[in-house]
């Protein structure tokens, strides 16, 4: 499957408050972050599209509010996680 490439109008891209070398990077993650929060895209998808890693991406979500919905194995791993942390103190 081809990629979708989007055009950003040069008027746009030097409009834009964000240093042109960090644009594309920023506008992928942006993107990634509306499209999760919509529902539209699930969150391994916006991972790869944000090109985080899935606690990158959280931490990126939370940084701008948006909010994770967990399903019950996401609990349990997080519960697992805190366990292990909270075995280590």
């Amino acid at each position: 499957m081809e990629p979708l490439l989007l055009e950003i109008p040069d008027e746009v891209a030097a409009a834009a408050k964000i240093p042109r070398t960090q644009l594309r990077i920023e506008l992928l993650r942006r993107l990634a972050e509306a499209l999760f929060a919509d529902g539209v895209i699930g969150g391994a998808a916006a991972c790869k599209l944000a090109g985080l890693g899935k606690a990158e991406f959280q931490h990126w979500l939370g940084e701008h509010g948006i909010a994770q919905p967990l399903d019950e194995s996401d609990y349990r791993e997080e519960r697992d996680h805190l366990t292990r942390w909270l075995a280590n103190d």
